[in-house]
């Protein structure tokens, strides 16, 4: 199965201005034997005031209007004791067009683009324009997605409460369309975020790409990871917490890949450059 950065056509985290151009996430990305000036990352004790600068940083970005000509790049790697291709670093690319017909990957250094008809397509436009779509106003926002989250089955939950499910659908959309998405709304998202009971942080971790980065999450060990000094998403992963071990629908045991200490990380996948760009293979 191909690596994907993302579940959604929509685009990726950075921002990109009506001229096309971006701004490349992470705090690690800077050129050897340079000196990059960057504004403190500040050590906050709350989740509130961490997702308050968060839509205060969201705020100050530039307008988003990305063509649907556009494609989103994005290089990750995927690490953890149960990740897809072993516990070692693996590191992948990809294109997604913003119009929801083609995606590429550079498989063994080969450019390979994959073009999409039909109802596929269509469902990955439609879900595109629904994230970009969404209201800026945080109370109107925070009902859309507790509705969504009301109209689920609760056995197709992917937590066992109401709140955490809703804190891991408003995660989400910030993950699939941080391009894409207006940065008001994704302002929005932040002070929704910050709305959930028993969201927490962690200040002192870092990302699949050894960066700094600040742990946003609600139990259950899943975690949205955020760039310290920018704010934005660049990473999600799976944390063992001992009760979130898949089991076997037969014998009802673990997987061996499981056996682990609490607290080891099982999977992340980590953004290290994620950015518009006017054509597949282009960086």
């Amino acid at each position: 199965m191909r690596h994907r950065a993302g579940i959604a056509v929509s685009a990726v985290t950075a921002v990109a201005a009506a001229t096309g151009g971006v701004v490349v996430l992470g705090t690690g990305g800077d050129r050897p034997g340079t000196t990059v000036t960057r504004p403190p990352a500040v050590r906050l004790v709350s989740a509130q005031q961490v997702l308050g600068r968060a839509a205060q940083a969201a705020e100050s970005r530039p307008a988003v209007r990305p063509r649907p000509d556009q494609w989103w790049y994005t290089k990750a790697v995927e690490t953890g004791a149960a990740a897809e291709h072993g516990p070692k670093p693996h590191f992948s690319e990809d294109w997604i067009k913003l119009d929801g017909t083609q995606d590429a990957s550079l498989l063994r250094g080969k450019l390979v683009i994959y073009r999409h008809t039909g109802i596929g397509a269509k469902r990955a436009r439609a879900e595109h324009d629904r994230l970009v779509s969404l209201p800026a106003d945080p109370r109107k926002l925070r009902s859309i997605i507790y509705k969504e989250v009301d109209a689920m089955p609760a056995r197709d939950w992917m937590v066992p409460d109401r709140d955490g499910q809703a804190f891991g659908n408003a995660a989400q959309m910030l993950w699939d369309a941080p391009v894409t998405m207006p940065p008001a709304t994704q302002a929005a998202l932040y002070r929704v975020l910050a709305t959930i009971p028993g969201v927490q942080i962690d200040t002192g971790v870092r990302d699949g790409a050894g960066r700094p980065a600040i742990a946003l999450s609600r139990g259950f060990g899943e975690q949205f990871l955020m760039d310290p000094v920018t704010y934005q998403m660049v990473a999600r992963r799976t944390v063992n917490t001992g009760r979130n071990v898949p089991r076997s629908a037969l014998d009802g045991r673990a997987d061996p890949r499981y056996n682990v200490p609490k607290g080891t990380i099982m999977n992340d996948l980590t953004r290290v450059v994620t950015k518009l760009v006017d054509r597949p293979g282009q960086r």
